[in-house]
């Protein structure tokens, strides 16, 4: 298990090339977030973890690619974990992104939602002031946004 505090950000459920390297690209703007892909499904699982490996490789960044949610805790060690939903409880973006230890925020990137099974012991959460109804890829922007303006003014 990792020691010490990491932001991890999770990609769960991926089903298109496009989706995962966008998602890397976007994680990779800011300092302090490792990006996880979880349950990456067809063109995502055979060309875009590759793919988004060999983005992380260049650019000398982390990349983690985990077969299940339960493997957020299990294997990095985050609690808490958080699951970004419209009908979520809605917390400050200080209260879930700022958290101190290992935290992970998951956004599904599929047409599923995880199951109740997955869900257990995460958190399901909205942020305040987040438009809802955004895509994965777009809510990941707004994420990487947020943690710069939220920088610029500590």
């Amino acid at each position: 298990m990792r020691r010490g505090d990491e932001m991890y950000i999770v990609l769960y459920s991926p089903t298109g090339i496009h989706k995962v390297v966008e998602f890397l690209k976007t994680m990779y703007l800011v300092e302090g977030f490792t990006p996880v892909i979880v349950k990456p499904i067809g063109a995502a699982a055979q060309i875009g973890v590759p793919e988004a490996h060999k983005i992380a490789y260049k650019a000398g960044k982390p990349l983690i690619v985990l077969p299940e949610l339960a493997d957020v805790s299990r294997i990095l060690g985050a609690s808490p974990v958080y699951y970004l939903s419209d009908e979520g409880e809605e917390k400050g973006f200080e209260e879930v992104f700022a958290s101190s230890g290992n935290v992970a925020v998951v956004l599904n990137a599929g047409d599923v939602e995880p199951s109740r099974k997955e869900l257990e012991n995460v958190k399901t959460v909205w942020v305040k002031n987040f438009p809802k109804g955004l895509p994965a890829i777009a809510l990941s922007g707004v994420i990487v946004y947020n943690a710069l303006l939220l920088k610029t003014t500590r």
